[in-house]
C-alpha cells in the first residue's frame, strides 16, 4: 500500500456541472498525458456513463482511452460502487462519501465547485483528511465569485 500523503482540492469558480465535467475532462487528459492511472469513483453508474461521454467528447482526437469497473483493461477506470481492484497511482474521488480507501493510492484528488453541497462536502472532507494526519493542498482555478 502506498502511503498516501498527496491529497488535492480543486474549487472551481463555477457552480455548474457541465463546467465542473470540462475540468474533470482536462484533468484526465492531463493524467493520460503523463502516462499515469487513475481510479474515478463516483456516486452512480449513470454519472460513471455520463462522464465516460464527456472524456470523449472532451478530445475526440486526444482518444482517451477508459472504461467502467474494468469492462476494458486500461489506465483510466470510474467506478460507481467498490472499486474491486485500486490502481493504487490517483484516485479521483468524485463520490460524495469521504474515500475511506485514499491511503492506497499516491495522490488523492478531490473537485468542488461553489455549488452549496459541493463546498458544503468539501469542508467535511478537508476535516477528515486532517482527521487522518493529512494537510491537503488547495487550487482555486478560475476567476473566484
Amino acid at each position: 500500500m502506498a502511503n498516501s500523503q498527496d491529497v488535492l482540492f480543486y474549487v472551481l469558480a463555477s457552480n455548474n456541472q457541465l463546467s465542473r465535467e470540462e475540468f474533470i475532462s482536462k484533468l484526465i487528459n492531463k493524467i493520460n498525458n503523463q502516462q499515469r492511472q487513475v481510479d474515478i469513483r463516483i456516486h452512480s453508474l449513470t454519472d460513471c456513463k455520463r462522464l465516460e461521454q464527456a472524456i470523449w467528447q472532451y478530445k475526440p482526437q486526444s482518444f482517451i482511452t477508459n472504461s467502467i469497473a474494468l469492462q476494458t483493461p486500461c489506465p483510466i477506470q470510474l467506478w460507481d460502487e467498490k472499486i474491486n481492484k485500486p490502481c493504487l497511482d490517483i484516485l479521483l474521488n468524485l463520490h460524495p462519501v469521504f474515500p475511506e480507501l485514499f491511503n492506497q493510492y499516491r495522490r488523492t484528488i478531490e473537485i468542488l465547485d461553489q455549488s452549496t453541497e459541493l463546498i458544503s462536502m468539501g469542508r467535511e472532507r478537508w476535516k477528515q483528511y486532517r482527521a487522518q494526519g493529512i494537510e491537503p493542498t488547495i487550487y482555486k482555478i478560475g476567476k473566484q465569485l
